[in-house]
């Protein structure tokens, strides 16, 4: 969306061809023309020069919309939690988290719940950096959050001062837990043991310096941030011993005494993994579920659509551009541009700039991230990633040089119509129409949305996936669970380019779209389904003007004393 028509000047450069197709509506604002005197910079050949957009002529993405009152109204996961009845943690407020270590008397268990393990609970989820730099870490999920959020979302709390011990063996919390759910029962009892030990003298085994139960209420909701367990039973073990992250339905709010909506649940042994058991990988995940974010690893153990390094792929390094423009941190510039025009844009990490992603809208993009498009990101090991992705975590090796990561989104949302996309108001919806496993997860239709491809075979919709900068049919991101993405043959560097217009043989569009073909999943409308052999398949209509052929190319990828690297991109639209 282009926030000017002046230009500046600078020397040409070898162009990409980019060409949209597929009308599909209009986009949701209408910019004025900046009167700022442009810059012009004489060309040192005799090779024409060309006129370049540069970051200030767009408009950001927003993350917010404006109600039926008009009031300006954030929009962010917690937006489409809270209108499926199931609000998270709102990634744009402060937390006060409640962090219970939740011991047995058990023999298996007792040599956990001890006071070195307390404090690599307290030191994993609230330490400094410094704090955990003592000790050879990589950084807590206090650090974590609050700088990958760039300090939009503040992740406070506090550890219990003691393992809560529950009166009996792992057995019988086994039996006393009548849904099956351990963390859902093991929070259920943190939470009122902790009103009754509150309401002892001193407040009893907390400590007189104990918050109340409201204090883990920060909105003032009725309902705990979050809970998290931390429990001292070795993982792997038979029924619900495992990391996971739940909330409870039928939670009431109560602002004197909050009950447990949302909480995550994980083993002790978790944080021992790794970092000299400072291991703060798994409760991140986790965490990120709490903010609304989805896994993006195929539960059916087809395919690796973000190639495994992403923190909710395979628990490595930052949270991608996408997870944090879904989340309310960051607002992509959208290259919106029209026929022969360029725009050269500048980057910086994405892990350190809250200003350094792009979007490049389909058509008739709604301007937020509940829409399709694709994405850029400049992903580098700098920042969180640095320590991550130069060591690996669990045998994924990170992105050890800088470069530019293409995503294809299709983050399209529902709300009561189960054969349709919310994209006009995507403020209403309840919940994305697909996700990053095969066929989909849930069990309904929707969840396996697909494209027919001009074989008869079905390409299956993704949330979230790669275009890598190295195409291979045989051995790619959606040919194997194990994939492993890599600097060499994920990112862009410099001097590399992607472009889908002209391409043939072992194109992006064949190996990486699922049409196979370069079409925007926006192509297609579902106009009715029927039964074949019992199952229900769509009646598909594919509207074949509907083509990304967006690309780009990497002029250079450079030093820069304050971001670490500085990258610049150019991107085209010719007819």
């Amino acid at each position: 969306m282009k926030k000017s028509f002046f230009k500046t000047l600078v020397m040409m450069l070898a162009a990409v061809t980019v060409v949209s197709g597929c009308t599909q509506g209009t986009t949701s604002s209408t910019i004025a023309p900046n009167t700022t005197t442009p810059t012009t910079v004489a060309p040192t050949t005799s090779a024409a020069p060309t006129t370049y957009l540069t970051n200030d002529d767009f408009e950001r993405a927003k993350t917010s919309y404006t109600d039926a009152k008009g009031v300006e109204r954030s929009l962010t996961m917690q937006t489409l939690y809270t209108n499926a009845g199931a609000p998270h943690l709102d990634p744009l407020e402060e937390q006060h988290v409640l962090v219970v270590p939740f011991g047995f008397e058990d023999s298996s268990t007792l040599p956990e719940q001890t006071q070195d393990n307390l404090d690599r609970i307290q030191k994993t989820f609230f330490g400094t950096q410094e704090e955990i730099d003592a000790v050879n870490g990589w950084t807590s999920v206090q650090t974590y959050y609050n700088t990958a959020s760039y300090g939009k979302s503040v992740f406070d709390g506090a550890v219990l001062p003691t393992w809560l011990v529950y009166p009996g063996t792992v057995k019988e919390f086994e039996n006393y837990s009548k849904s099956g759910a351990y963390g859902f029962d093991a929070a259920i009892y943190a939470r009122d043991w902790y009103v009754k030990e509150y309401a002892k003298e001193s407040h009893g085994l907390l400590g007189e310096n104990a918050k109340p139960l409201s204090y883990f209420d920060a909105n003032n909701d009725g309902l705990i941030d979050l809970i998290w367990i931390v429990y001292s039973r070795k993982t792997g073990q038979p029924g619900d011993w495992w990391a996971y992250v739940t909330y409870n339905q039928s939670a009431q709010g109560n602002k004197t005494n909050p009950v447990v909506k949302t909480l995550g649940f994980a083993g002790v042994d978790w944080m021992k993994k790794a970092y000299g058991g400072y291991d703060p990988h798994t409760f991140i995940h986790e965490t990120g579920h709490t903010y609304g974010l989805d896994d993006y690893y195929d539960y059916n153990n087809k395919r690796s659509l973000m190639g495994k390094v992403d923190m909710m792929d395979n628990n490595i390094g930052d949270h991608n551009a996408f997870s944090k423009f879904t989340l309310g941190w960051l607002n992509p510039l959208v290259v919106d541009i029209e026929e022969n025009e360029t725009a050269r844009i500048t980057l910086y990490p994405t892990t350190l700039d809250g200003n350094s992603a792009v979007v490049l809208p389909s058509p008739g993009y709604n301007n937020t991230a509940y829409d399709e498009y694709l994405m850029l990101d400049f992903v580098a090991p700098v920042g969180i990633n640095e320590k991550d992705y130069k060591n690996g975590y669990e045998s994924v090796t990170g992105y050890t040089t800088p470069g530019i990561r293409l995503m294809h989104v299709d983050a399209r949302v529902y709300a009561g119509n189960r054969d349709t996309y919310l994209t006009d108001n995507p403020q209403d919806g309840i919940g994305f129409r697909v996700d990053n496993s095969y066929g989909g997860r849930m069990g309904l239709r929707v969840d396996g949305d697909y494209i027919e491809k001009e074989d008869g075979s079905y390409g299956y919709y993704s949330l979230l996936s790669l275009i890598e900068s190295t195409v291979d049919k045989d051995i790619n991101i959606n040919t194997s669970n194990a994939y492993n993405g890599s600097s060499a043959k994920t990112l862009f560097k410099e001097n590399e380019r992607f472009t889908m217009a002209g391409r043939t043989g072992k194109s992006f569009a064949e190996t990486f779209l699922p049409a196979g073909r370069n079409l925007w999943n926006k192509s297609k409308t579902i106009t009715g389904w029927k039964t074949v052999g019992g199952k229900d398949v769509q009646i598909q209509e594919i509207d074949e003007t509907c083509t990304i052929d967006y690309g780009f190319k990497v002029i250079e990828i450079v030093k820069d004393d304050t971001y670490g690297y500085k990258a610049t991109i150019e991107i085209t639209k010719n007819a």
